[in-house]
């Protein structure tokens, strides 16, 4: 690229806070002429200095509103304005402007700090060095200004001079656009087909990209679950931005499964000179038969003694209907029915026909069942049609227990005199049939009655008015004995009032007697 650099002194006076402009520029102005290309090693130097036996020129402004035009050629145009006088010691701002009369790259700027200045600030921000301060654009497009505010502090009185030096290199550019094509294709076949027969697949190519895509090309790799019946390369052409076209291939199935049927859409030319394609489309497919098929869906737990829903659900999954199709639901031992579903019960199995059975169709059954046992049990059904198609599916439930607990508490005597001992009877009782219960028991006294003596099953210890029980695991159908021997102490209503805590409750269970004392 030629380089032309432009030199551009400029300076300024500070007298009474007046500023003029040093033009480091010819008079005639360059009026948008056309510079001749140079060799890329050629370099011109463009110096314009209006300073004279070391003088500066004092010239007034040639633009209103305070500007110095300064230099203009056909590639920039630059400007200088005071923004703020001063005197000495205060700040003095000025504005430099270039202006891109054409496109230029590497515009650089330097501005000369001499003695009796001192820099300050710059926006935006100025490289330093050597008592110059300097700033560079990369490139500027035709049209494009670039201000730099400057802020120096005269720190003598006197003239002052300022000089600007300004060079960019030509920048000669070539608009261009470069597209690239961008290949979509989609795939569309059917889910699933009878073993023997023929599917048909169609394949969209869409041109997605900013080019033609010459020479498009879509290829179809058929699984080995099929057979080709047509060919699997087949041409389209070339493809302009936003076109679609369509192909279509047909290929018989020969294997049962399921499986997915592949294509892509290609062309010539594609990036760094290599072939393109479009992202593999798909389409997932079930080669089958006539069948049938049966799920069983139920809880994973539940409570014994609780019934709760099981789902039957079966589907023809074939082309034909299906005649007289059994099924026969083979309940665990210990099973309690609640709903039967409409089926006949047999011992453990509930059973039901159905006499037709249309492809593509379902029928859902529910039945409700209980377990009278804890424990794992498998529910099984099965299914068997008229032409010899079956199925099974199976469901296992985890049946828990749930714990039941009762509690009491009763006084022997009732009322007592002060000081005259009554008998207080507890009881705690494990009425469910499969858990063991762990739990503890608590007895509060209010005044009127003092605890004196503890019996029974476990040995509580009497601390003031409360009487604790350790720990007691009672198991499925058993109880546990407790008593306590307490005086009336104070006349009025005594009470006892009982706590039994255990893991599976949120809450204790509390039972309260009364006893009054006179």
């Amino acid at each position: 690229m030629n380089r032309l650099p432009l030199y551009l002194v400029s300076a300024f006076s500070v007298f009474a806070l007046a500023f003029t402009g040093c033009q480091t520029a010819p008079t005639q102005v360059d009026k948008g002429s056309s510079a001749m290309p140079q060799a890329a090693s050629s370099q011109t130097d463009l110096y314009a200095d209006n300073v004279s036996n070391g003088n500066p020129s004092h010239v007034a402004p040639a633009v209103q509103g305070g500007s110095d035009v300064i230099f203009k050629s056909h590639q920039v145009e630059v400007t200088k304005r005071v923004l703020e006088p001063a005197s000495v010691g205060g700040m003095f701002k000025y504005r430099i402007t270039i202006e891109a009369l054409d496109d230029v790259n590497n515009v650089r700027l330097t501005e000369s700090i001499p003695t009796g200045i001192e820099f300050s600030s710059a926006i935006p921000a100025a490289a330093l060095a050597d008592g110059n301060a300097s700033w560079s654009f990369p490139s500027m497009r035709k049209g494009d200004r670039q201000d730099v505010d400057i802020t120096v502090k005269p720190i003598a009185e006197g003239d002052h001079q300022m000089c600007s030096i300004v060079t960019v290199d030509n920048a000669i550019c070539l608009d261009f656009f470069a597209g690239q094509p961008k290949l979509e294709a989609v795939k569309k076949g059917p889910t699933s087909v009878e073993l023997g027969e023929e599917a048909s697949w169609t394949v969209t190519v869409t041109n997605n990209g900013s080019a033609i895509a010459p020479n498009v090309v879509v290829t179809d790799t058929l699984p080995d679950a099929f057979s080709s019946t047509s060919n699997l390369r087949q041409p389209v052409g070339d493809l302009a931005p936003g076109e679609t076209k369509s192909v279509t291939y047909t290929a018989k199935a020969v294997k049962k499964g399921e499986f997915s049927n592949r294509a892509v859409a290609s062309y010539a030319g594609g990036p760094f000179g290599g072939p393109g394609s479009s992202p593999v489309a798909s389409s997932p497919i079930t080669v089958v038969q006539s069948g049938i098929r049966v799920r069983k869906s139920g809880p994973t737990e539940a409570y014994v003694f609780k019934p709760v829903a099981f789902d039957i659900t079966i589907e023809n999954t074939g082309d034909t209907d299906l005649k007289n199709v059994r099924i026969t639901d083979i309940l665990p031992k210990d099973s309690s029915i609640a709903d039967n579903g409409g089926g006949r019960v047999s011992g453990d199995a509930i059973g039901w026909m159905i006499p037709n059975l249309p492809a593509g169709s379902s029928q859902l059954i529910r039945t409700e069942i209980a377990a009278t046992r804890k424990g794992e049990s498998t529910n099984t059904v099965k299914i068997l049609s008229e032409n010899g198609l079956e199925a099974s599916d199976s469901v296992t439930t985890n049946w828990l227990a749930v714990p039941g607990v009762t509690v009491s508490i009763t006084d022997s005597k009732d009322p007592v005199r002060v000081r005259e001992a009554t008998v207080y009877s507890i009881q705690v009782r494990n009425q469910g049939e499969f858990e063991p219960v762990s739990g503890t028991v608590t007895v509060t006294f209010n005044d009127s009655i003092k605890p004196t003596a503890v019996a029974g099953d476990a040995q509580g210890t009497i601390n003031g008015q409360t009487v604790t029980f350790p720990r007691t695991t009672l198991e499925p159908g058993k109880d546990i004995n407790l008593s306590i021997t307490a005086e009336g102490a104070k006349i009025g209503p005594g009470r006892a009032i009982m706590n039994f805590s255990a893991d599976f409750l949120s809450d204790p269970i509390i039972s309260q007697e009364t006893t009054n004392v006179y």
